[in-house]
């Protein structure tokens, strides 16, 4: 069937190579800024992401990179439209912005958008994110005492600059270098991002040259509209009614109660309310999330959810609306701290799991790990810094169908493993003396949670600096049908043969021989652990995620 509209013709093959050619170009960003990135977290990591989209700034196509970047990129050109006359650029303009009050996410990730032009015409916009190692503030990475966003960093509103004045080598760039500690790795960070969105313009210049703009404008839309059908064909496929969840973290002291997440979810028909009013008060510690964190953890949810295959794009959030209260840790007043907003943001996400999970537990995962746990060394060497920050993976939970996955990034984040060769090539301060599953980590059940993460570091220097991001140091990642919790995160500090607890949220000094040691949750378990088929269970004590004792007491495998 042939699309007819404003007098262009798009028939379906071509509807389909220019669809698919939005992805590629979002794509072959990633690709550039990925090989251009100086900092082990964008260039191993891969803490960063690319998009492309329509002249209005709606989403259009996004690389498979960090849905929490990914899936708030429409809120952050929203302001922007909100702010500026998009009609009034030219080829050398660009927004640039990091303020999370302004729908951008915490410091540490730059927002950089650049128009496209065909023959004087506006055709679109590249965007790029980027997590930065280092923004400023009051500790290496991540300032885990920060009270306000002020002791976060640098923090760059919504505005309009010039590429060829302000960010190649110009003021801009002169900026953020003189108010970050590792000024060669976060400026050649910066610049590889704003390639990567010169070379999206580039390539979708080209496309508009090849097939013709308004052809190429049309298929925009069409493909915006697709993904909203796909969506509402997924969301139709739930029960109508009401479903409540709530899940819990970490309070960065230790005495007083951890903080709750609220999930009230209403659906009729293809349309969903998710209504989070009902979260806990902002904290005066970082883990309050501001609105584009929230409103990607939502979406990120429902995306995989629905389990469709369609370009995740503007059109997919449209059937999705979402409530937060202002003064909630869901949505915060300016300036409370967010730097590790990934704690309530994953909890929104584990609230919604939990909802649906607890009515149509066939269909639900049980709750993995399910947080950012991270890692940040600062030392302080003649002439500057060394910065190195890390995030680990942990346990999946498992579902109705299999065992949870080892290991693995986590749904919101998806950072990629960082060798320990890019460690120690790139650093002397610190090595790893460790790294393989957390011993006991699974939550049990017919199908077992997937193993967190131990990771041992030795430090090599005193006078290192430690930040530690997290969560679930005092709450355990749920089991579903029966199945039992996933472990406890824990970090340590071993120093002259004392183990010294550390909390999810810590900046610490370290000393030369001491050894920090991680480990980040297992997975919930699904189902009665004694339905476990026995060769299952000889096989997991064969391959030594279980010990002959856990065999015994929780599966009743006799000796």
């Amino acid at each position: 069937m042939r699309k007819q509209e404003r007098g262009v013709d798009i028939d379906p093959v071509t509807l389909n190579i220019v669809g698919d050619g939005f992805l590629s170009i979002a794509l072959e960003m990633g690709t550039v800024l990925l090989t251009s990135a100086y900092s082990s977290i964008v260039r191993e990591a891969k803490d960063t992401s690319t998009s492309l989209h329509d002249p209005l700034g709606r989403i259009v196509s996004q690389a498979p990179m960090i849905p929490t970047h990914m899936n708030s990129m429409a809120l952050a050109f929203a302001h922007i439209r909100s702010q500026y006359d998009l009609m009034a650029l030219g080829p050398d303009d660009a927004f640039v912005m990091n303020n999370p009050y302004e729908m951008g996410q915490h410091l540490n990730d730059i927002i950089l958008f650049v128009p496209a032009f065909h023959e004087d015409h506006l055709i679109g916009f590249a965007g790029t994110v980027v997590h930065h190692v280092d923004i400023g503030g009051g500790a290496p990475a991540s300032n885990a005492y920060a009270t306000e966003l002020y002791q976060e960093g640098l923090i760059l509103p919504a505005v309009k600059v010039s590429i060829e004045r302000d960010l190649k080598d110009g003021v801009l760039s002169r900026i953020i270098g003189a108010n970050v500690r590792a000024p060669d790795r976060v400026v050649g960070d910066f610049h590889a991002q704003l390639f990567a969105a010169l070379r999206g313009v580039s390539l979708l210049r080209r496309m508009v040259e090849r097939y013709g703009r308004q052809k190429v404008l049309n298929c925009m839309e069409t493909v915006q509209d697709h993904s909203e059908r796909l969506m509402r064909a997924g969301l139709s496929a739930i029960p109508d009614g009401v479903y409540e969840g709530e899940d819990f973290t970490d309070s960065q002291d230790r005495e007083k109660p951890p903080v709750r997440v609220h999930a009230r979810v209403s659906v009729q028909g293809d349309d969903v309310e998710v209504d989070l009013s009902g979260s806990d008060d902002e904290v005066r510690y970082p883990i309050n999330a501001p609105v584009a964190s929230v409103h990607s953890s939502v979406f990120s949810y429902f995306v995989s959810m629905t389990g469709e295959s369609a370009p995740v794009n503007d059109g997919s959030y449209r059937p999705i609306r979402i409530v937060t209260r202002p003064g909630s840790v869901c949505n915060p007043f300016f300036p409370a701290p967010v730097r590790s907003r990934m704690a309530v943001c994953y909890r929104v996400m584990t609230a919604l799991k939990r909802a649906f999970g607890t009515a149509l537990p066939e269909r639900i995962a049980a709750c993995g790990a399910d947080a950012t746990n991270s890692i940040a060394f600062g030392y302080r060497r003649a002439g500057g810094y060394d910065v190195y920050h890390e995030v680990f993976g942990g346990g999946n939970g498992a579902s109705a169908r299999s065992d949870g996955e080892d290991c693995l990034a986590q749904g919101l984040s998806n950072t990629a493993n960082t060798p320990i060769e890019s460690l120690e090539t790139e650093f002397d301060f610190v090595r790893v003396k460790a790294y393989g599953f957390a011993p006991g980590s699974p939550g049990h059940g017919r199908y077992r949670g997937g193993h967190g993460v131990r990771k041992v570091y030795e430090v090599l220097r005193d006078d290192v600096t430690l930040s530690t991001a997290g969560d679930r140091h005092s709450t355990r990642p749920w089991g579903l049908a029966g199945g039992e919790e996933g472990s406890h995160s824990r970090y340590s500090i071993q120093r002259n043969g004392e183990c010294i607890p550390i909390g999810a949220l810590t900046t610490c000094s370290l000393h030369r021989g001491d050894l920090v040691i991680c480990e980040t949750s297992g997975g919930g378990g699904w189902g009665d652990p004694h339905e476990r088929p026995r060769s299952e269970v000889l096989e997991d004590l064969a391959a030594e995620r279980l010990t002959p004792a856990e065999a015994r007491r929780i599966y009743g495998l006799a000796e």
